[in-house]
């Protein structure tokens, strides 16, 4: 079956929204406690939402294909198992080039981080995105015996756990980096394939959560409390920008584009490159993103023109890895057992 290119261009639009909050994040954020006026505030807090709206999107996407299936356990694990796979690969593989390039000294010790990156917890998303495929059957099956007000009410209170009570420091749920945060998204994904949700003037909506969401980080920066910028970079502002953004692209009529489909097949690799705890380091801490002499909505452009480079750079990196992997006939299921 032909994958649809609406969400595979949605899963594109994720990956690059999470390149440009990283941007923002690790390489503008000693900009944002010098700037001295408030449109620079604005500037800079411009891509700050787009991280956690990326990562909704891209949840969502899962939801709303695997959350009304009957998920069998050895298909999540094999899921898992590709991913798991795909992580390493690049966690050795970065750490070696830097290594062999000179940005960083060989120690025994980041080795071992680099071949074990979920123990050492190197990335939260793929952590948490393979509890969330390993626990999907477990999941779907609750999900399935729900009534629709049910369904609301489970999706209600883990927004509000998961999404409100994170942005304000209270993690007994979950934090903004665990597991418990992506459970929202993957039900309102399911949501929306099992019931469909109605909603006019999304455009208009998105713009004005989306401006509401910048002025008042940028206000809050402005006058000296940066460090409660999380509580609208993090929490249901974003979730609920993501549901309006799913939503619209619902409604565009479905088609299919071999070029669009291809890159979206390699968009995962992104995240793991830019977001490698070595090569980030490396990405953000670039002379120029430090540059005092460039302007805000200069260096926002430039950071746009990194993050679409980023983007075409690691797909092309990740074609190459998927060549290598069929080459070799990397399988995941040859070390599954088999179900009965």
């Amino acid at each position: 079956m032909k994958r649809d290119s609406r969400f595979e261009l949605l899963r594109i639009v994720s990956m690059f929204l999470i390149i440009l909050f990283h941007f923002e994040y690790f390489g503008e954020a000693w900009r944002m406690d010098k700037a001295n006026s408030l449109l620079n505030q604005i500037i800079l807090s411009s891509y700050l939402p787009f991280g956690k709206i990326g990562v909704y999107l891209f949840i969502m996407i899962t939801g709303y294909f695997v959350g009304t299936k009957s998920y069998q356990i050895k298909k999540s694990l094999s899921k898992a198992f590709i991913i798991w796979g795909e992580t390493i690969f690049y966690s050795i593989l970065l750490f070696l080039v830097i290594v062999l390039f000179g940005l960083m000294s060989f120690s025994f010790k980041n080795f071992i981080a680099a071949c074990l990156p979920f123990i050492t917890n190197q990335y939260w998303f793929v952590s948490a995105y393979i509890m969330l495929l390993v626990l999907i059957p477990f999941i779907n099956l609750t999900v399935e015996n729900l009534a629709k007000k049910q369904f609301m009410y489970l999706i209600i209170i883990t927004s509000f756990f998961g999404c409100f009570l994170t942005s304000i420091n209270n993690s007994t749920f979950t934090s903004e980096i665990s597991f418990g945060y992506i459970i929202p998204p993957y039900l309102i994904g399911t949501f929306i394939r099992k019931y469909g949700i109605q909603v006019s003037y999304v455009k208009i909506k998105i713009t004005i959560l989306y401006l509401v969401a910048v002025l008042l980080t940028a206000l809050i920066s402005y006058f000296g409390y940066g460090k409660y910028r999380s509580f609208f970079n993090f929490g249901i502002l974003e979730l609920l920008i993501a549901t309006l953004v799913f939503v619209g692209f619902t409604k565009n009529r479905p088609f299919h584009n071999i070029g669009i489909n291809t890159i979206a097949k390699t968009v995962f690799a992104s995240y793991l490159i830019t977001d490698n705890l070595y090569l980030k380091a490396v990405i953000w801490n670039f002379p120029l993103l430090h540059n005092s002499s460039v302007s805000p909505i200069w260096m926002n452009i430039i950071g746009f023109g990194v993050a679409v480079g980023l983007l075409i750079g690691s797909s092309i990196i990740d074609l190459l890895r998927d060549y290598l992997f069929n080459l070799l006939k990397f399988k995941s299921n040859r070390f599954l057992p088999k179900e009965k």
